[in-house]
């Protein structure tokens, strides 16, 4: 697949804001094709180093990725932005491949990736809708999920924004006093300011990404977007809150086949705090319910889509070159 897949390029949206879940999505799916990542980032100074910290090659922003694009890949929430785009590419005769999530307008491209579980089935024979299709990265997963866990950890990954920060001492506080036995790990995410200090647990970075933090913890609490899908995958019983409103709906069709435990959100009011510790509290305390929730959680996401995506993608581009010969 690497020679066919040597040449594409993502254009991707990521920042403090925006978070950087576009941009752990498009390393999955770059891996999953056997190429290193190759992005334009729609985002500041801090976006760019972040996506070379992770192993992106970045390019600078005065150069146009169709210099070097047989393939673009969008990954940008922004309607806007990701429709400007795929008209840029047809203007120069480059396949397109717009990722997007629930609820986005479809952007146009020539393949669209909805890789969630609100995508609306379409039938339509260009896109590829599901969490058949979620974007992950879990090549370093242990075969056999649970085997790592180390009784009583608790990983609370909530992504890569500034949220983090905000976020993490009051769930990491509430946590700890109602389960005192806890071995709390908060993931820091990708923003570089100074960590506050947590009265109970500690900070962990892990810039290739939190696959060895998942499998080693015995439940996690996430958000509802990457973090949410990358603990399904990899069968660890979760509690998600979210942090952004935009969120709560891939939360709730989540919870509804018990994949996950729903503590509400996106406030982290002290109410929202002690739904989270309750939710983990219950988990800790029962392994009949951790089995039940990882194992309805790894039905729903397998942790293939990447591939499922790369082998549509290879179609795409060699359709495309018999096309245009």
């Amino acid at each position: 697949m690497r020679e066919t897949s040597s040449r594409i390029v993502f254009r991707v949206a990521a920042g403090p804001r925006i978070g950087f879940g576009h941009l752990m999505r498009a390393r999955a799916l770059a891996r999953a094709l056997g190429v290193r990542p190759v992005v334009s980032v729609r985002g500041g100074a801090t976006a760019r180093r972040t996506a070379e910290r992770i192993g992106c090659v970045v390019l600078p922003p005065d150069v146009s990725p169709f210099s070097m694009a047989r393939l673009l890949v969008v990954d940008d929430p922004s309607a806007i932005q990701a429709r400007a785009w795929v008209e840029r590419a047809r203007r120069q005769r480059v396949p397109c491949v717009g990722v997007q999530d629930a609820g986005a307008a479809d952007c146009g491209a020539d393949l669209v990736v909805d890789g969630g579980v609100c995508a609306t089935p379409t039938g339509s024979q260009r896109r590829l809708e599901g969490s058949r299709y979620c974007l992950l990265d879990t090549r370093d997963a242990p075969k056999t999920p649970g085997s790592n866990r180390r009784p009583n950890r608790v990983l609370i990954a909530l992504g890569g924004g500034a949220h983090v920060r905000r976020a993490a001492r009051r769930l990491a506080t509430a946590v700890a006093e109602r389960c005192p036995s806890a071995d709390i790990v908060v993931a820091s995410g990708f923003v570089r300011t100074p960590l506050p200090k947590l009265p109970r647990g500690r900070w962990i970075t892990r810039s290739s990404g939190l696959t060895s933090e998942f499998t080693t913890s015995s439940v996690a609490v996430v958000a509802g977007g990457q973090t949410m899908y990358e603990a399904c995958s990899l069968g660890v019983p979760a509690v998600s809150v979210a942090v952004v409103g935009a969120q709560r709906r891939a939360i709730e069709a989540c919870s509804a086949v018990g994949a996950i435990v729903d503590a509400g959100g996106p406030d982290m009011s002290p109410a929202t705090a002690a739904r989270v510790a309750g939710g983990v509290a219950r988990l800790l305390a029962s392994r009949q319910l951790r089995t039940r929730v990882s194992k309805r959680a790894r039905d729903l996401v397998d942790g293939r889509g990447a591939d499922r995506v790369a082998r549509r993608i290879t179609r795409l581009m060699r359709a495309w070159e018999t096309a245009h010969v």
